[in-house]
């Protein structure tokens, strides 16, 4: 941290010090030796000229004594001030421990002058005590000289000095040369030990322990000191950015955006300079001052919000998007072709411009501005130093864009639950809506979001007679369990003669011959009740009585599902079939779905009841940045029927493995004309949108119990696909995909066309009815296959 340079710095400093230029005539002397010419000046004119000036061999406690030997002092100083570098270097000679000077560059005198002490420099010591570095450094030269220590003396010092005119900090590491410095003994010396000196060291501020030790009185510092001033200015403004764009706030903080606009006007020298930044969320709206008012572009109006990219379109802001590459503008007023862009940016005053885009990998993130009133104060040499900050604003604007992702992605999980990957960027694009309202100040909500003019495809693989088959599995351990129980009561009756169990045995057999042709509503929780709450404390009672009764409930018990209390055989044999059917086509459907959606992004979702039903949906307004062609519906609804032969074949080689051997039928609705799907927030998922479209989801929700018009018999079939349409267009296109399915050998020759029953809502319903080839080998959906497709849906 930079502290104030106090004005009485100098009056505090304990040690005495004096100008000596002894050590400097000396080196003049050793040096001149064999010489004849000197910078110009015979040798020997050189040392008459220091000869008869003895008086600076002494030292100089008045500096005027100095001006006497103006000729004499220039040449001295000219080894270390070469004359071709007094106008560029930055350079004084100093009494040590002192602000005179009394030798120098105008450089550094306009900086630093002799002649006043400036209190507006600061400078990087601790604590804000300049007295305190200054005996620090001294003792520290004491001790290397008269104590035998070797201790580094390359202390860093930076200052900062504001220039006069324009305020702006200039930054300048001090580079200090003590060659010409030396310290003089004045009396005995008081001895330091070793472990004084490590003391001293782990004190280095604490100047009276210092004192203590080496006394001011016993020493006096002689010579001069050498300062140059090296600009870091550029250096140390950038390393200040690049900490305040470190931060979490980076770009969204005013005080951050105040100092970095600081640290910028003076890297460039640009009082004036103004800055500005714009950056684009994944929808390509424009942001420029997420959660800070003084973070925003300086060519943007008051009301910012929904603008997109096309608001730059034309000006030197596309270009600076489309080049990927800064562009700098020195003098606004010469383009001759402007844009309301232009216009605006010189309607505010500014002339000159500096646009650099902010780049991640290939991608153009947002665009970093700085303007002047003035023509050329920014050209193509100075904008070059924008190279070394720009790759700082653009990880604080992917920090930003990171955070804001963050929150949209949240507020849409919080509204929709999980979104499904190719309908995720309207939803994005919703909540980066919401978000930029609210940081406005607006109340937003999620609004509805709707899907027009897609192509619906329903499909449904259902376990045959599921419910018929539960219920007989359910009825058939119903019926083992009563009939067990019923041996183990009369086992117990042979031995114990109790009424109370007569009464028990009647009600097993009646309800043995209850369920015995089949299961009513409420049959399976009368007799589980029975069972559990009758039968078993029965029987825990003989069971710890009767040591031989015991060994026969026991027999009983183990034939028991020891979770349920009650016999769990057919009926888990019929639930373990159900799963692993249904996970083979759970899993079939989402591993082409993959592939599916590599041909042509679409909405799916599916769902597991007593088999697999599922819904996709294809259309232009569901994708963004791909175009939909008819022939992606043509192409998914072969694929569709593809992928069903599939189902189909795997689950008939899947019987021979099941406990229980369950047929599957399928079916698919096919609709002719597009329609809307709304996601509704309440029940967090997609419907149709439209009364007229309501008819689609009817016709979903009864067809599978359809009976073919005028013969009893449904419609769904095991090893059969019934594909369901209103217009003859679709059975003329689905009698091309059959005939292509039955060429390669996924559909028999069997093929059927009927009329349904009429179903309440629905109304003038066919169908065709093909047979699947259930023993035919399944073909690899890779690339040749999808070539032969292909070659299929594109046929007139």
């Amino acid at each position: 941290m930079d502290h104030k340079f106090t004005a009485d710095a100098h009056n505090e400093f304990p040690f005495e010090t004096v100008l000596n230029l002894s050590s400097l005539l000396t080196y003049w002397e050793e040096n001149l030796k064999g010489k004849s010419v000197f910078s110009g000046y015979p040798a020997d004119h050189i040392l008459e000229m220091i000869n008869n000036a003895p008086e600076l061999r002494q030292p100089v406690r008045d500096l005027a004594l100095l001006d006497k030997h103006q000729e004499l002092l220039g040449l001295l100083m000219s080894v270390i001030f070469p004359p071709a570098l007094l106008e560029t270097e930055l350079s004084g000679a100093l009494i040590p421990f002192d602000i005179q000077g009394f030798y120098s560059t105008p450089g550094y005198q306009e900086i630093l002058p002799f002649n006043e002490i400036r209190e507006d420099l600061t400078i990087n010591i601790p604590g804000n005590d300049m007295k305190a570095g200054k005996i620090m450094h001294a003792c520290l030269i004491i001790l290397n000289k008269f104590y035998g220590t070797h201790i580094d003396l390359d202390v860093p010092i930076v200052i900062t000095v504001p220039h006069k005119d324009t305020g702006l900090k200039k930054i300048y590491k001090v580079d200090m040369n003590t060659q010409f410095t030396d310290v003089v003994a004045k009396g005995e010396l008081d001895p330091i030990d070793g472990a004084t000196v490590q003391h001293l060291l782990e004190n280095l501020y604490d100047t009276e322990l210092w004192l203590k030790h080496l006394r001011p009185e016993n020493f006096e510092f002689q010579g001069f000191t050498i300062f140059k001033l090296v600009d870091v200015t550029t250096e140390e403004m950038l390393s200040d950015i690049k900490y305040y764009l470190l931060r979490k706030d980076a770009i969204t903080c005013e005080h951050n955006f105040l100092a970095i606009q600081q640290r910028l006007r003076s890297i460039f020298s640009l009082p004036e300079m103004e800055l500005g930044i714009a950056y684009y969320d994944s929808n390509n709206n424009i942001i420029t001052n997420y959660g800070a008012s003084e973070w925003k572009s300086l060519i943007m109006p008051e009301d910012n919000c929904g603008l997109t990219c096309d608001y730059f379109e034309g000006s030197i802001y596309e270009k600076v998007r489309k080049t990927k590459r800064p562009v700098i503008i020195e003098n606004l007023e010469s383009i001759k072709e402007k844009t309301h862009i232009e216009k605006q940016i010189l309607k505010k005053g500014f002339k000159n411009v500096a646009i650099a885009p902010l780049m991640t990998g290939d991608n153009v993130v947002g665009i970093l501005e700085l303007v002047t009133p003035y023509p050329g104060k920014l050209n193509p040499v100075n904008a070059g130093r924008l190279e070394n900050i720009l790759p700082m604003f653009t990880s604080a604007v992917e920090r930003v864009l990171g955070e804001m992702q963050t929150e949209v992605r949240a507020l849409i999980q919080k509204e929709c639950t999980a979104i499904h990957p190719t309908v995720e960027w309207k939803f994005l694009e919703a909540g980066y809506d919401i978000l930029n309202a609210r940081r406005l100040g607006t109340r937003a909500t999620l609004d509805d979001i709707t899907f027009k003019e897609v192509y619906p495809l329903f499909g449904m693989a259902d376990i045959r007679n599921s419910s018929v088959e539960r219920s007989k599995a359910i009825q058939q351990d119903l019926m083992r369990n009563l009939r067990e129980a019923k041996r183990v009561i009369s086992t117990i009756l042979e031995y114990k003669k109790m009424p109370i169990l007569d009464e028990i045995n009647y009600r097993v057999d009646t309800e043995i011959d209850k369920i015995s042709s089949g299961l009513n509503s409420g049959d399976e929780s009368e007799v589980l009740n029975f069972l559990k709450n009758e039968i078993q404390p029965t029987f825990n009672h003989f069971k710890n009585e009767d040591d031989m009764l015991k060994l026969v409930i026991d027999e009983y018990e183990g034939e028991l599902d020891p979770l349920l209390g009650v016999v769990y055989d057919k009926r888990r044999n019929f639930e373990t079939s159900l799963m692993t059917i249904n996970e083979c086509i759970s899993t079939h459907l989402d591993n082409v779905e993959q592939q599916a959606q590599e041909i042509f992004p679409h909405y799916f979702e599916k769902y597991k009841t007593d088999g697999v039903e599922y819904n996709m949906y294809l259309g232009q307004s569901l994708v963004k940045g791909k175009t939909f062609d008819h022939i992606y519906l043509r192409n998914f609804r072969l694929w569709q029927l593809f992928i069903m032969c599939e189902i189909a074949i795997k689950v008939e080689k899947l019987k021979n493995d099941l406990p229980k051997k369950l047929d599957i039928a399928q079916l698919i609705l096919v609709h002719g004309e597009p329609l809307a799907i709304r996601f509704r927030k309440d029940e967090k998922h997609f419907d149709v949108d439209g009364a007229y479209n309501i008819r689609y989801e009817i016709v979903k929700k009864r067809i599978d119990k359809a009976y073919i018009k005028n013969r009893k018999e449904r419609l769904t079939q095991p090893g059969k696909i019934a594909i369901v349409y209103t217009g003859q267009r679709e059975a003329t296109e689905y009698d091309k995909y059959i005939k292509y399915l039955q060429s390669i050998g996924y559909l028999s020759e069997e093929v059927e066309h009927v009329e349904l029953e009429e179903l309440q809502g629905a109304q003038g319903l066919k169908a065709i009815r093909v047979s699947v080839n259930l023993g035919a080998i399944q073909k690899e959906f890779g690339n040749e296959m999808l070539k032969n497709v292909m070659e299929v849906v594109t046929v007139n």
